[in-house]
């Protein structure tokens, strides 16, 4: 059961249904109408933001999931009748009140007005339905506060009310904002622009609305070393500093931004009404001013800024339900929270968190359970994490709560009262009426850019060095094929050799499940079948397994008797052919994550932008657009990439000469629910695919939670808006389902909806090779025309490839990435300068931080090593850390099971910040699993700064990451994660029994944390079986000093615990950069030759003695060799003969190199100091035992 139906509630149910089987629940609301602070807190101009809807609705139409709408907790039901009809309760109602400023004249004086309510009113909220706000008494509004809803409120009260009357906006609210007054908005906080608290994207709304100008910021604010900000940071300061798109003096409206401000009171001019605000000046203090968490003093100077209009936008905080205090539930009221274990599950209120004892059966998600922070993302993880719980504890049988039958008892308790309920069936009967009404007053509602091209969008951004813009005609994300399709991840196993839906779904496939395990998008391996009821269709799959083998896609034939086994309710009458890589995903998660992450890399949306006309100019290609209003604007661009799906077609044709024009094909697919628990198998199944066959048949698909669909047949049509659903073709569907699922009730098989695919054809959806008239994707540069891309007939799999279509789309984009290849041969040609340190990076170091090049140790032994205890990759901690940046993200490699880290690392006591920087854990068998291809190795190292892995496993890894790892400069760096060896009163180390080797337990959480963040500060030693090796100790950006002292740490480190006999097996210490002469920093004995130069020539010694050759007074130093047979002089003869040949030409290069003379100087004079050490000093503290470095 679950209390709430916003976005907290509705994910914790999907993951509770997706993972215990048979599940129910049961959901109580307090509003009338489902989706919480989704359909009540976002702003209408955000109808992107409310894609989520969908994938509620998907989770409500199960038939274990039920509705109670206008129930009111404590007066129609009681939380003891909760407790005593359900296995589990789960509270996720949110924050109900604003936090209040608690100062003078705050509730007393009209005009000052909660953040929270004015969204609640302009939303429809019905307890907010009388606010009246008054907008046209002041032409200045104050909003206290900086986060996004202080933005929101903000761009509201500026926005041309025209642009919102297409929204769900209230009426009533748009004719107040129409009577609106106000010029100018300021946004008052009491910190700086550092420690601001809303998103770039929130600003970046502000800065492009029409006619409105941005007040610029204080300079004094903005740190002086830009660049060296967070990339967060760093994006927003340079947002602000830029400004707005309308200068002050062309500017209708204005906003600003007010910074050190703390308010005061509230004052009226005599009256009861607002005219004034008072506020303190505050000061940041701290260490360092610009850091996100400076705090500020409050001093005696103070402020008035003059306005009858305020909002009080400072936070949300949730309240105590009635009776929970009855059933032991403790409610924090300071942090407005209900104590619970950070995985939601409740505890006691005698119990502190980090003991705890559980409440059994009580769990809580989202506002309610961390505080009213984050977006929607953060709730959807929060209530996954929330559901893994009860998961684990089910399958753990853990104690839970009585049980019973849930709102089938309750349902009479309740009508008692005289409460009316609304059911989800009532919900949808009010938003039929809805739609309907909006529809008439044109604003109907759509759901929105394509998979396709907000992954290339992405991927564009990512590049850097280049503007990118996403044009999408509709309100939102999202809107068209990619949101009315099947959801299935597909292997590729239809598509013909040598197509392009082959080559990218394969590729696709892999990318989109690491990147679904990666950031948690919602997806699921459940597999394929595929059915054949006789020997014609037999020989179908047989021809389809041996194409899937011939691309090593794994598939295999069953038995009959197994299919029946494992899903008794499926009929194959011949034989069934499995697909093991075939799986779902949630689409909407999944295309919210894009667009996110577009956005956050610095790329632009344009909703509600409709492209009506293209032509060629001199700068590449001019795009005119039309709002919704009617409004035109013109956009230049370089590269245009037409990834617009049903308008894709008539888009090129727009600019393609008409001999190249393309006519498309809409095929519309209907699909259809199924209201029953039974039967409800869980594979996908498919029939055999029919030759000449536009669709792959009416196959059977499941959505996340479970729920089972049907779909899509094929009814080509000749408008891509004929959305309709056919009532005529749902027969011979159900004739279709109950060839292969006979039980079907065909009485609760229902019309769902419709979606329309792009086709460049009516031919085949299957290539046989035969003349079938299979269509493939058309991905192509159009020749002539240079900058457009076209992207035609991008159907099914065109979800599973988005992601690799985004990286062939990438490579045939020369035009737009010009802006890359000239700033890299700018720096190329800058790099060419004769500097010891700056030098072009090697590429497997192009992550390193600031992308400054390294600087290497190398140090050479006189003897090889051999010693595998010294091989085994090491550490040595550093005085100053390679990775001191706080955006560093981790991979950790632990030993098997993994999730006994991911644990450890979710644990309340282990250090949040630390945390957030591990962005991957995988044990090894999954790591083997995963990452067998050199494509998912390369993502993986890309992925990720750092690498650190299990010191029980990182023996394992060469082999299992290849050498696109052990080439690279991010070799995995051992960690330490098993226990501490117990002591005894004696002193003694316990030695672990050998069941508890092999369990490979971890060590507690703190212990965890210290280890990572030690060795995350430590250089890696890899030693080879030879003489030389080398240790990244720093960066160019590194001063001499922090390189001197990693060098003499690794030193140290290096003759302690991995160089045999240590000073006297060392030859040599040198530093270098990637494309620098080696600098020597220490010299065995008998490479000196001069004091009076340390770059000396390698001469024969006979009888253990060395001699000087000096060649027109030029020396140089080369490694000294014991010369024991003749053979052994010719080949020194040789090699000298070979250097003398190219002695001039180094000659040359050091003459150049004219910013090392005195450095150089430097050197001798101390390496002379050194040689001339006392004798007996020298043999008291071995030879060497001082180290001292110099850098350029």
């Amino acid at each position: 059961m679950s209390e709430s139906s916003g976005p907290a509630g509705f994910y914790t149910a999907y993951k509770v249904m997706q993972g215990i089987h048979e599940a129910k629940v049961d959901m109580y609301e307090h509003q009338p109408v489902p989706f919480g602070l989704v359909r009540y807190g976002v702003a209408p101009d955000h109808p992107e933001v409310k894609n989520c809807q969908d994938k509620f609705t998907e989770v409500a139409s199960s038939p274990d999931f039920t509705f109670i709408g206008n129930i009111k907790v404590g007066q129609d039901v009681s939380l003891k009748s909760f407790a005593n009809h359900y296995d589990a309760v789960v509270f996720a109602y949110g924050a109900s009140k604003d936090r209040k400023l608690g100062i003078p004249g705050e509730d007393q004086l009209k005009g000052i007005y909660s953040a929270r309510d004015f969204v609640g009113w302009y939303n429809g909220l019905p307890a907010f339905s009388n606010l009246a706000p008054q907008l046209d008494l002041s032409d200045t509004a104050v909003v206290i506060g900086q986060g996004n809803v202080a933005l929101d409120v903000a761009r509201i009260l500026l926005k041309d009310v025209n642009s919102l009357r297409t929204t769900d906006m209230t009426d009533q609210a748009l004719a107040t904002l129409a009577k609106s007054k106000i010029k100018r908005v300021r946004v008052v906080g009491r910190r700086g622009p550092m420690q601001v608290s809303f998103t770039i994207k929130e600003v970046r709304e502000l800065m492009k609305l029409p006619s409105v100008a941005f007040e610029h910021i204080d300079q004094n604010l903005i740190p002086p070393d830009i660049p060296s900000l967070p990339r967060t940071a760093k994006r927003l300061t340079k947002l602000l500093m830029e400004g707005s798109m309308c200068d002050m003096a062309h500017a209708e409206r204005s906003w600003a931004l007010d910074f050190l401000l703390s308010p005061v009171q509230f004052l009226s001019a005599g009256g009861t009404t607002l005219s004034q605000l008072e506020f303190a000046r505050t000061k940041l203090v701290g260490s360092d001013p610009f850091e996100s968490t400076a705090s500020v003093e409050i001093s005696t100077d103070h402020h008035s800024i003059a306005t009858s209009l305020a909002f009080r936008s400072i936070g949300y905080q949730s309240e105590a339900l009635p009776g929970m205090s009855g059933l032991g539930i403790h409610f924090d009221t300071k942090r407005g929270i209900i104590t619970n274990d950070y995985y939601g599950r409740l505890l006691s209120p005698t119990h502190e968190v980090h003991v705890g004892r559980s409440l059994p059966g009580m769990y809580c998600a989202g506002w309610v359970k961390r505080g009213p922070a984050g977006v929607i993302a953060n709730t959807m993880e929060d209530s996954f994490a929330t559901a893994e719980a009860i998961i684990a504890d089910w399958n753990d049988k853990a104690p839970f709560l009585g049980g019973g039958n849930g709102w089938e008892t309750l349902e009479g308790e309740i009508a008692v009262k005289g409460a009316r309920t609304v059911s989800w069936e009532d919900w949808l009967r009010i938003d039929a009426a809805e739609r309907a009404r909006g529809k008439a007053v044109g604003k109907e509602r759509v759901v929105g850019a394509g998979a396709v091209g907000l992954a290339i969008a992405r991927k564009l951004a990512e590049k850097g060095g280049t503007s990118t813009l996403l044009i999408e005609r509709h309100g939102s994300v999202g809107t068209e094929t990619s949101s009315r399709n099947s959801e299935v991840i597909h292997a590729g196993i239809y598509y013909g050799p040598n197509s392009l839906k082959t080559e990218l779904c394969l590729r696709g496939k892999r990318m989109l499940y690491d990147l679904c395990e990666k950031e948690k998008i919602p997806y699921r391996k459940c597999k394929k079948w595929i059915l054949a009821q006789d020997t014609q269709q037999h020989e179908q799959l047989d021809k389809t397994h041996r194409f899937a083998k011939s691309i090593s896609v794994p598939t295999h034939f069953i038995s009959l008797a197994e299919a029946r086994h494992r899903e008794p309710d499926v009929y194959a009458g011949n034989a069934v052919l499995e697909s093991p890589t075939t799986g779902i995903i949630d689409s909407h998660s999944y295309m919210a994550f894009l667009e996110s992450d577009f956005e956050s890399k610095g790329g632009d949306l344009a909703f509600h932008t409709r492209v009506i006309a293209i032509e060629t100019v001199s700068q590449g290609y001019s795009i005119h657009t039309m709002s919704p209003s009617g409004e035109s604007a013109s956009i230049t661009t370089e590269t245009i990439i037409n990834s617009a799906g049903l308008a894709a077609v008539p888009l090129s044709n727009s600019i393609l000469p008409p001999a190249r024009h393309v006519k498309p094909y809409y095929a519309k697919g209907s699909y259809y629910s199924y209201s029953r628990g039974h039967p409800r198998p869980k594979t996908l199944i498919y029939p055999a695919p029919t030759k000449g066959a536009a669709g792959l048949g009416t196959h059977l698909t499941m959505d996340m939670s479970g729920a089972i669909r049907f779909g899509p047949d094929v009814e080509w049509v000749d408008d891509p808006k004929d959305l309709a659903v056919n009532e005529e073709r749902l027969s011979a569907a159900l004739d279709e389902i109950q060839s292969y699922l006979p039980s079907v009730d065909r009485d609760k098989v229902m019309l769902d909806y419709a979606g329309i695919r792009p086709k460049l054809g009516k031919g085949s959806a299957v290539a046989s090779g035969d003349g079938d008239g299979f269509s493939d994707f058309y991905i192509k540069k159009e020749k002539g025309f240079e900058g457009f891309i076209n992207l035609l007939g991008i159907e099914s799999p065109g979800l599973t490839s988005s992601l690799a279509i985004a990286d062939k789309t990438l490579k045939a984009s020369s035009a737009l990435l010009k802006h890359i290849s000239s700033e890299s041969h700018r720096k190329a040609a800058a790099s060419s300068t004769k500097n010891l340190l700056r030098a072009t990076t090697h590429t497997s170091d192009r992550n390193d931080p600031l992308d400054l090049e390294p600087v290497w140790l190398s140090l050479t032994t006189k003897k090889h090593i051999v010693d595998k205890r010294r091989l085994k990759p090491g550490k040595i901690p550093l005085p100053h850390s390679l990775n001191q940046s706080s955006m560093t993200t981790v991979c950790l490699i632990s030993c098997d099971p993994q999730r006994q880290v991911k644990d450890s690392i979710a644990h309340p006591s282990f250090p949040s910040a630390l945390a957030s920087r591990i962005t991957k854990v995988i044990g090894l068998s999954k790591l083997k699993a995963r990452y067998q291809s050199f494509e998912s190795r390369r993502q993986l190292l890309n992925d990720h700064d750092v690498f650190l892995a299990d010191d029980r496993v990182i023996t394992m890894l060469p082999k299992v990451l290849g050498k696109i790892f052990y080439q690279s400069a991010k070799k995995p760096v051992p960690v330490s994660l098993a226990p501490y060896r117990q002591i005894t009163t004696s002193g003694q180390r316990v030695t672990p029994k050998a069941a508890d080797e092999k369990s490979k337990t971890i060590a507690p959480p703190l212990q965890v944390a210290k280890e990572i963040e030690k060795t995350i500060n430590c250089a890696l030693v890899h030693l080879s079986p030879s003489n030389n090796t080398s240790v990244r100790v720093g960066y160019s950006s590194f001063t001499a000093q922090q390189i001197a002292d990693n060098v003499e740490a690794v030193v140290a480190g290096l003759i302690e615990k991995f160089i045999p006999q240590g000073w006297r097996n060392i030859r040599a210490v040198h530093i270098k950069g990637p494309n620098t002469m080696a600098l020597p920093i220490w010299l065995a004995d008998e490479l000196w030759v001069d004091e009076a130069d340390v770059l000396q020539k390698e001469e024969e010694r006979a009888e253990g003695s060395m001699s000087v050759a000096k060649q027109g007074g030029k020396k140089r130093k080369e490694r000294a060799l014991d010369i024991a047979t003749e053979g052994d002089k010719e080949r020194v003869s040789k090699r000298e003969n070979r250097q003398e040949a190219t002695y001039g030409e180094k000659k040359k290069r050091r003459v150049e190199d004219t910013d090392l003379s005195t450095e150089m100087r430097e050197r001798r004079e101390k390496l002379r100091e050194q040689k001339n050490m006392d004798k007996a000093e020298i043999q008291g503290l071995e030879p060497g035992k001082k180290v001292s470095a110099v850098t350029a």
